[in-house]
């Protein structure tokens, strides 16, 4: 019975040592690493149509991997598509019109108009020739005076019609004006713009995945009628999460930015995962009520994101993980600028003199012999 009562003293004394042992060395190690602890969080990108409209088509569901450009969703363009065809043509209408302008008039409109004014100069000929006769017999009282005024008002008439042809031909060979060739190249840039702008708007029918991620949320059904701007998915970017964690304000100065750190989640047991100190906080606030840490709360802290590298997507967000922080890794020296001078090295500083010995009374020296300690306590001090 006695033997045993030893034996299990001796275990029990066996215990005791090694979880003090255990402890000593755990509170010797915490001061030089920081634990902490938060939920995973990533990027999240709100993607949705920059017009309303009935959605016609959801390219993708929740939970599955986009790259960056995949088609995600459409709305019904039906509309869109015809502006976009009308003012293609109003385009090519504009062209037709400035290369006619440009080409000036065709052979046949010049000799159209050469054949006219030689026709005007072949009635005015005529013409005058009648009037001539007229204002002769006229003269000699041998034709009434309606009779000349009709001959000369032919005569002048015919004049008229003969200037009209010359300043027709000389139009036709010079062609059109530079002021009406450049309005209509106006025409033509407006046109285009048009039609630019018509596209553009029938391209905002459409989203593309503006990079690669997991879809997270889809807020939307098919055939439903959507708002500018309504998030019809939501885009997480699972290859760089990050936890925010909540520093207490006396361990601060300990984190630096791009600290490293080990992260590790429940999920699975015994895996770290490489991260870095991506922001720190320059405002103090009240602890969380949703964190938990190891050491007791204080009032103030900073906030943290700790960057984590997933590149196997195996963290996902609302994920509880613990964050630690090495402190005892010195923070990386700032780097070099390329081109500055390199430091002075510190100058020695001179060595000391050694004071004269100054003559002492002998009251003095008497002092100093009765009184030895209190000179070595103020030196002390």
């Amino acid at each position: 019975m006695k033997r045993r009562i030893g034996l299990v003293v001796v275990i029990l004394l066996v215990v005791a040592a090694v979880l003090a042992w255990r402890t000593y060395f755990q509170k010797k190690g915490d001061g030089d690493v920081l634990i902490l602890s938060g939920n995973m969080e990533v990027t999240e990108t709100n993607v949705g149509f920059k017009l309303a409209g009935r959605v016609i088509e959801l390219a993708v569901d929740e939970g599955q991997q986009v790259q960056k450009d995949q088609l995600l969703a459409r709305l019904d363009n039906a509309e869109l598509a015809a502006v976009v065809t009308q003012n293609r043509a109003a385009l090519q209408e504009a062209i037709s019109h400035l290369a006619e302008l440009k080409t000036g008039s065709r052979p046949q409109e010049i000799e159209e108009a050469t054949e006219n004014l030689r026709f005007q100069q072949a009635e005015l000929a005529r013409l005058k020739q009648d009037f001539d006769r007229a204002d002769r017999l006229y003269k000699q009282e041998a034709i009434p005076t309606s009779q000349y005024d009709a001959a000369k008002a032919a005569y002048e008439t015919r004049v008229a019609l003969e200037k009209s042809a010359a300043q027709s031909l000389s139009l036709v060979k010079e062609g059109p004006k530079k002021e009406t060739i450049s309005a209509s190249e106006h025409r033509v840039e407006q046109a285009e713009a048009a039609v630019q702008a018509s596209e553009e708007r029938l391209k905002d029918t459409t989203i593309y995945a503006p990079g690669s991620g997991v879809i997270l949320r889809k807020n939307v059904e098919l055939g439903e009628t959507v708002a500018t701007g309504t998030p019809v998915y939501t885009i997480g970017d699972l290859s760089s999460p990050w936890i925010k964690v909540y520093v207490p304000e006396a361990k601060l100065g300990l984190i630096r930015l791009g600290q490293k750190a080990l992260v590790s989640a429940d999920t699975y047991p015994g895996k770290t995962y490489d991260g870095w100190v991506s922001y720190i906080s320059s405002e103090a606030e009240f602890t969380p009520k949703n964190v938990q840490t190891q050491e007791e709360r204080v009032k103030l802290v900073y906030a943290v994101k700790v960057r984590v590298n997933n590149p196997d997507q195996e963290l996902k967000p609302g994920m509880p993980a613990d964050v630690r922080i090495e402190l005892r890794e010195p923070p990386s020296p700032p780097a070099r600028i390329a081109g500055a001078l390199p430091a002075k090295p510190a100058e020695e500083p001179p060595p000391p003199v050694s004071p004269l010995p100054a003559a002492s009374s002998p009251e003095t020296s008497n002092q100093r012999s009765l009184h030895p300690r209190g000179s070595i306590d103020r030196l002390t001090r």
